[in-house]
């Protein structure tokens, strides 16, 4: 039997206003804007989709325009999927998946793309992200890596700033980094933009807890690769250390 391909859209939602990171699209990686690394990266990775960035500035809006199409979002937004969401209204795209791709991820690679896609064969799936397999100690212990733990289905069980599992049996339990990706059929992404924030999201400062909390199934898939992502402004020189040894 031959399988239907799924037809997806990538949308990087791209604010200028980061807390920890003011202008964090537009940060110099190596002589180009970090969003056009991350659009060069996502064309590599997906020729044949669309791709798009969805933005509330007009700073970035300039530096995108004619490397990717441009949707022009309200300021309002608090999360990325909001973002998307009025975005996927917007471009009014004819395909099954919308593909959530941060503006910090530009080293995204066909694989990650390929496996987040993976889960869609099945009617079943609503929403996927990836994770990966952690060897360091001092990554399972920082706050500002997100862990994740699934059941035996790859369903997502929980998402934590916190060491999750706490290993008080002293095992090989692995521990597990979430990759901030994410990929949706194209109908959820609007229902998920309309559910009220939670409590647990709030204390966590993340958004797939909100989703979790009203019942929704995140299937976590785990790949081999990762790029370094950019949070800060000290992870400009990691990853342009990344792009040359490369």
């Amino acid at each position: 039997m031959v399988e239907t391909p799924i037809t997806f859209g990538i949308i990087i939602p791209a604010r200028y206003a980061s807390t920890r990171f003011p202008g964090k699209p537009l940060a110099n990686i190596l002589g180009k804007p970090m969003i056009l690394r991350t659009i060069a990266a996502a064309q590599t990775a997906a020729p044949d989709c669309g791709i798009a960035v969805a933005t509330d500035d007009d700073r970035i809006a300039q530096v995108v325009s004619g490397y990717a199409e441009v949707v022009m979002t309200k300021d309002t937004h608090q999360t990325g999927t909001d973002r998307i969401a009025e975005a996927v209204d917007l471009l009014n795209w004819d395909c099954d998946v919308i593909v959530n791709l941060q503006g910090d991820e530009p080293f995204v690679t066909t694989e990650q793309i390929q496996a987040l896609l993976q889960p869609f064969k099945s009617q079943n799936t609503d929403i996927a992200t990836l994770k990966k397999r952690m060897q360091d100690d001092e990554l399972v212990s920082n706050p500002n890596v997100v862990k994740v733990i699934t059941d035996k289905n790859n369903r997502a069980l929980y998402f934590s700033r916190s060491v999750i599992p706490y290993n008080r049996g002293n095992t090989n339990y692995p521990y597990f980094r979430h990759l901030g990706m994410y990929a949706y059929r194209k109908q959820i992404v609007k229902k998920l933009s309309m559910l009220n924030a939670t409590l647990l999201e709030e204390t966590e400062m993340l958004e797939q807890l909100r989703w979790m909390d009203y019942g929704y199934v995140v299937r976590v898939i785990e790949t081999e690769h990762e790029g370094p992502a950019v949070d800060s402004p000290e992870d400009i020189k990691i990853a342009e250390a990344y792009l040359k040894s490369t």
